[in-house]
């Protein structure tokens, strides 16, 4: 699905999601990414949503987002301990399947806040 034009250069958006992965400023990532205003990450993450643990999440630690959406591929997936240790560590989480995650992303972005997207892939 197509989002919309990228408005800003300096800003990572996410332009659109589906079967061939996410694009961001233009570019399909086919894997897992992480996003956020001035970075991007990939490849990031495992094959399933089901083998997410706290060592995937290194770099969202270090930088400390308002807010981390977790888009965990085509459904929907609550990783509880994953989601404790993260909140535990000061980092609000929000979790969703990818597309909805990538809609939500580019709203907060839109609000100017420091989110940061951990995304699988939207068929994972």
């Amino acid at each position: 699905m197509k989002l919309h034009l990228q408005q800003d250069a300096q800003y990572h958006l996410i332009n659109g999601y589906g079967q061939d992965g996410i694009v961001v400023r233009g570019q399909y990532y086919r894997h897992g990414l992480l996003v956020a205003a001035d970075w991007l990450q990939s490849p990031w993450g495992p094959e399933s949503a089901e083998e997410l643990g706290l060592e995937h999440f290194t770099e969202v630690l270090a930088r400390k987002p308002d807010v981390m959406l977790l888009g965990t591929g085509k459904k929907q997936y609550f990783p509880l301990q994953l989601m404790v240790a993260l909140r535990d560590a000061g980092i609000p989480v929000e979790v969703m399947d990818t597309s909805a995650a990538c809609r939500t992303y580019n709203i907060l972005m839109a609000e100017d806040r420091m989110v940061l997207a951990a995304l699988m892939h939207p068929e994972a």
